[in-house]
Parts: C-alpha cells; sequence; structure tokens
C-alpha cells in the first residue's frame, strides 16, 4: 500500500469508528453464531483477532475456543456467557468499527490513533529526504517503512549501499504500543532488516483514564517526534555493527539457518528460501546469515510474515557474537 490510500483508509476509518466502556455482565454471545450483543444494543460480528483477545480475557484456550466455534456456536455461547456473568463489576472497553467490534480491552486502556501516529511522524520528518517505501494497515495494526535518502552509507565497498530509516508501527486494539524503531535498506538486493534491540526512546503512553480531550495529549506525540530524532540518530552506529558483521566468519552456514529456523520458529518453507537467498552471495559470515534471511523475506505473500523476517535478520545482527557462533555448533 502506498502513503495516499493508507491516509484515505484511515480518514475513512475516522466516521465508522466508535468505542464503549460496558460492563461484563451486559455484554453476552448470541447461540446462533458468534456474535455479542452489548446491552440492548443489535449483535456485533466479532474480527478474528477479537475473538482470541476475548478468549484470553476469559481464560478460555484459544484452540478449544476455535473449535467451538467451528463445530458448536451454542457451546461457545454457553461458555463465554457463564464467565461474562463470573466477571463481577468488570467492566470491559469495547473498540469497533462499523458493525464490527475489533477489540475487547481494559478500562485502561490507552488510546492512540493511527491516524494521528501517521501525521505526527510525516510532521517530525518534513526535513529529512524521506521516502515512503511500503505501508500496511490490518485489523490489528498500522506499518510505515519510511527510508532517508540523506543516509546513505557502506558495508564492505561503495557498492554495497545502504539507507538509513524506520519503521513506524501502532496498534489501536492493543496489539502493540506505537513503536519507531530503526530499519536499513540495502540498495543491492533491496532488503529490509529492521533492527528493533537497537535502543530507542521508550514512547510513554500513560493509561486510559483521560478525557476525550486529553487523549490527545501532546505530550506523547512529542515523545513520538523525539523517538524518530533519536531513532535516525542511530545509524551510524548500525553502520559500525554491521561492518562487524562481515568479520564473523562460519563453517556450516546451512546447519546455522537449521539453527535459527528452529529458534524463531520459522516454516520448512521459510528455511528453503532462506537457503536459496544464501546461495545467491554465499557470504559466509555473521552478515551473510542476516541477508539471506531478509532477503528470503521477499519471498513471503503477507506482509507481517516478510516483516517478521525483517526482524530477525536484526536479531541475528545485534546477537551477541558468542551466541551466534553456538548457533554454528548446536545439534
Amino acid at each position: 500500500m502506498q502513503l495516499q490510500p493508507l491516509i484515505q483508509e484511515l480518514e475513512n476509518q475516522k466516521a465508522q469508528k466508535w468505542d464503549k466502556k460496558i460492563l461484563s455482565r451486559e455484554v453476552k454471545m448470541i447461540e446462533e453464531k458468534p456474535c455479542l450483543a452489548l446491552g440492548a444494543e443489535s449483535p456485533y460480528e466479532l474480527t478474528a483477532s477479537c475473538h482470541n483477545q476475548l478468549a484470553d480475557k476469559l481464560e478460555i484456550p484459544t484452540k478449544y475456543y476455535q473449535k467451538m466455534m467451528i463445530s458448536d456456536p451454542k457451546l461457545l455461547a454457553t461458555n463465554v456467557n457463564t464467565w461474562l456473568n463470573r466477571q463481577e463489576d468488570e467492566s470491559f472497553f469495547i473498540r469497533g468499527i462499523a458493525n464490527r467490534i475489533r477489540a475487547v480491552l481494559s478500562p485502561s486502556y490507552r488510546v492512540i490513533d493511527n491516524y494521528n501516529v501517521l501525521m505526527c511522524s510525516l510532521t517530525e520528518m518534513q526535513a529529512q529526504n524521506i521516502e515512503i517505501e511500503d505501508c500496511h494497515l490490518s485489523e490489528t495494526g498500522m506499518f510505515v517503512k519510511i527510508r532517508s535518502n540523506q543516509m546513505k552509507d557502506f558495508v564492505r565497498h561503495k557498492g554495497d549501499e545502504i539507507i538509513g530509516g524506520i519503521l513506524v508501527s501502532n496498534s489501536e486494539t492493543g496489539h502493540g504500543a506505537v513503536n519507531i524503531k530503526p530499519r536499513i535498506f540495502r540498495v543491492q538486493c533491496t532488503n529490509g532488516m529492521v533492527l528493533e534491540k537497537i535502543a530507542s526512546r521508550q514512547i510513554h503512553l500513560g493509561n486510559g483514564n483521560y478525557t476525550d480531550a486529553e487523549l490527545l495529549d501532546d505530550q506523547v506525540y512529542l515523545s513520538i517526534r523525539q523517538s524518530i530524532r533519536e531513532t535516525f540518530n542511530q545509524f551510524g552506529r548500525i553502520v559500525i555493527m554491521l561492518r562487524e558483521s562481515t568479520e564473523i566468519s562460519i563453517n556450516e552456514p546451512v546447519k546455522i539457518i537449521n539453527n535459527v529456523v528452529r529458534e524463531y520458529r520459522m516454516t520448512e518453507e521459510q528455511k528453503e528460501q532462506i537457503i536459496m537467498s544464501f546461495g545467491m552471495e554465499r557470504d559466509k559470515t555473521k552478515y551473510g546469515i542476516a541477508n539471506a534471511i531478509t532477503n528470503a523475506a521477499q519471498s513471503q505473500n503477507h506482509f507481517e510474515k516478510a516483516l517478521e523476517m525483517e526482524r530477525i535478520g536484526g536479531r541475528i545482527i545485534v546477537m551477541n557474537n558468542q551466541r551466534f557462533k553456538q548457533l554454528e555448533y548446536a545439534a
């Protein structure tokens, strides 16, 4: 998704979004199908991620919840309503869009709107020569990949150019707080790598005990802007880490790949893609393994799966060298 379609979609969603605080005993699942009635209102459908949240809130095992939803919706409703009634005076913060419930959250949940995060981020980066690489909006989150053409360097030689950037992410449904993480783009093979463990300013969100006007607290958005500046300032440090990773040589790349796949619970298909990507350069270093993973990310047919592989590549780069070498000898 490009930037303008993302902005348009976020603007379209504004008029459709709604929130409601309600006692758990006033919430009821309908027996005929897995919808929730909020007090006297007509039932609302739930997004897939919201079903998982509800199962977690009521401590119903997710696999069992899903099995009931498919095989016996009446049994699911009985289970859900039983546990809702036992919550006594507990309240929920329900987030909806149009005729669907998209989140079941704690009343203290702090709302940070995707549109505001995006506009705040773009405002901060006006002085940068930025390029929006890609955007993604799902039921659970917004992700924007941004690179700055003012931040360019090389790793081994001038032909191996990298461009500094950031990943902006936010969830309006409790699936992750607003985050600014460093991301680099390798021009040679168009790889992206997210270095989520590089320290940057923590964005303090407070809690949900605010009036509507206070939900747009300037301090939150000031914190986002400061985090963007500090994250861009990490570029020099990242270049040094990447160069250092080229000096960590390996003898058994396939064994390391097997162990990385196992440790990060990737699929066999992803493993084969990583091995194929490694074969393109056959760079038998820590840097080569990380690049094989991020190159294979481009083969993924789902944005968030590809993004997770970009994060795994970044984890390899920042991994302690002794720990990395252990991957070569682990059974």
